[in-house]
């Protein structure tokens, strides 16, 4: 008799398993097809919805008068404007609806006068002008170009559509004018992207039209009526960095970013300088001339942008008594803060140290101003430029919070007592040769002196170390003393300088603060 084996059927576990992998994956690969199909689906759906929206609005722009073709805020001067946005809901679907109208000057009837060539060739379209045509052409604003977008609550562009419109009839001469913006930073690299606003509220209706510069760092505002008066007010700002108005002159003072006046048929430039900033500025110490903290001082600071080109004028933009009262209270602890101040010079109570630093009515007088950071002793006090993509190496911790500068105020109730706001220069360095005899100016108050140094009733003198350093000084006046002293042998660091009229001595604080002369390499 034979034995018959018969095979065993059936899957074992460890091919079952293979068999389910192998489906999950397949099932997981046709269930993100269908997925990816079904988000390309719904992503076609609103990008036609868009579509059909941003075209039913340009066509709407066409059927509008070509004076009414300006939106609100926007860089065209109307007396009719459109919303920059509107929203509309379909299929439950919230669509924004952006549109820009600007106009544009081009070449084929000559440029408008832009002063040079290269802002030309930037600035009027297909330059350069063909032969015969005006020049400059005094009506610029050759037509208009549209721009129409579309976008979803998460801020996607799902359509974009763009038209040039010209007036109906034949240019004819104009009896407006243009204004040419120009925004830069302090090193006069153009700035893109920064918004600018010019306004006018002597005119009926009011002027009020933005723009954004362009890659050249300017925007260009054309169609402007006529004002003989400097009365168009500008303003140029841009996250990050600082903002800056036009001012009107007052009396003689011409300032040093004008407002502007607009003349028929001619243009107007305007240059405005913006500096990367940060919002913490400035810890404040204040202590009395024996170094203890002082509560309660209300303190005056001024600086930044400078508004007249006159030396003899020291008003600034930033001044927190004038327009209205916003000044700083200092702790317990002798502590105050400032934040979003423009980078620049900044002077506390005052030109003289004399002004509106007081605590409870009493007047408090700022015997010196002495900084942590910078390059420069004593008055002015300089905030730093702040720049993100760079952040500075040096910064001043107060409350967890990393600011740009502090500054020591000493200050006393003493009208006579000596007052430093300068020393000029600052610096010496250990191989200018200068050592053995630094030359320097104090200036300040309370500071007696004579023509003769064996007489001079202020004297000077610097420590660093166990060295003292004893300076030789002349003066006629009170406020400005000239002085030479011998620092051979001073090491690279900061000194500390102790001035002393009579009974009282003005010590400035020694370490890492700049109270004296800075002996450099």
């Amino acid at each position: 008799m034979k034995n018959v084996r018969y095979s065993e059927a059936g899957f074992t576990l460890v091919e079952l398993t293979v068999t389910l992998v192998a489906f999950a994956i397949i099932a997981i690969s046709f269930m993100g097809l269908f997925t990816s199909l079904v988000k390309s689906t719904v992503v076609a759906r609103k990008q036609a919805v868009a579509t059909t929206l941003a075209t039913s609005q340009m066509e709407y722009l066409k059927s509008l008068p070509y004076d009414n073709l300006a939106v609100t805020g926007g860089s065209i001067y109307a007396t009719t404007t459109i919303p920059p946005t509107k929203t509309q809901t379909i299929n439950g679907v919230k669509y924004t609806i952006t549109t820009s109208i600007n106009y544009v000057d081009d070449a084929y009837d000559g440029c408008a006068n832009y002063g040079s060539v290269a802002q030309a060739q930037q600035l009027c379209r297909n330059y350069p002008a063909p032969t015969g045509s005006p020049n400059p052409d005094l009506n610029p604003q050759d037509y208009k170009i549209a721009h129409v977008t579309v976008t979803d609550t998460s801020n996607t562009k799902l359509a974009q559509v763009d038209t040039q419109i010209s007036s109906s009839v034949a240019e004819t001469a104009s009896n407006t004018g243009a204004l040419f913006v120009s925004v830069i930073d302090n090193n006069g690299n153009k700035i893109a992207g920064a918004t600018v606003n010019v306004v006018n509220t002597t005119i009926t209706p009011n002027a009020n039209v933005s723009d954004s510069t362009d890659v050249n760092g300017t925007a260009i505002f054309y169609g402007l009526p006529p004002d003989s008066g400097t009365d168009y007010v500008i303003t140029a700002s841009k996250s990050g960095y600082s903002t800056l108005s036009t001012i009107s002159a007052s009396g003689t003072l011409q300032p040093t970013y004008p407002s502007q006046k607009i003349l028929s048929q001619q243009s107007s430039y305007s240059t405005l300088t913006l500096k990367q900033q940060g919002a913490p500025s400035v810890v404040i110490e204040a202590v009395t001339t024996s170094g203890t903290p002082l509560a309660n001082l209300k303190v005056y600071a001024k600086g930044g942008y400078k508004k007249y080109v006159a030396t003899t004028d020291t008003s600034y933009y930033f001044d927190n008594v004038s327009p209205s009262d916003t000044r700083p209270t200092t702790d317990v602890n002798g502590n105050a803060t400032i934040q979003n101040l423009v980078p620049g010079s900044y002077y506390f109570c005052g030109d003289a140290g004399a002004t509106s630093c007081s605590v409870s009515g009493t007047t408090y007088y700022l015997a010196a101003a002495v900084p942590y950071g910078g390059t420069t002793a004593f008055s002015p006090i300089d905030i730093p430029t702040y720049d993100s993509s760079s952040p500075p190496t040096t910064t001043f911790d107060f409350n967890g919070t990393a600011f740009l500068q502090k500054v020591r105020l000493i200050l006393t109730t003493s009208s006579t007592y000596p007052r430093v706001t300068g020393l000029t220069p600052s610096n010496v360095s250990r191989t200018g040769g200068t050592l053995s005899s630094f030359p320097f100016a104090l200036t300040g108050a309370n500071l007696p002196c004579s023509s003769s140094p064996a007489s001079c009733s202020t004297t000077v003198k610097f420590v660093q170390g166990t060295s003292t350093y004893t300076a030789s000084c002349t003066g006629t006046t009170s406020t400005k003393i000239n002085c030479t002293v011998n620092m051979t042998g001073a090491v690279e660091g900061n000194t500390q300088m102790i001035v002393t009229v009579g009974s009282n001595t003005l010590t400035m604080p020694g370490g890492s603060l700049l109270g004296g002369i800075i002996v450099t390499p």
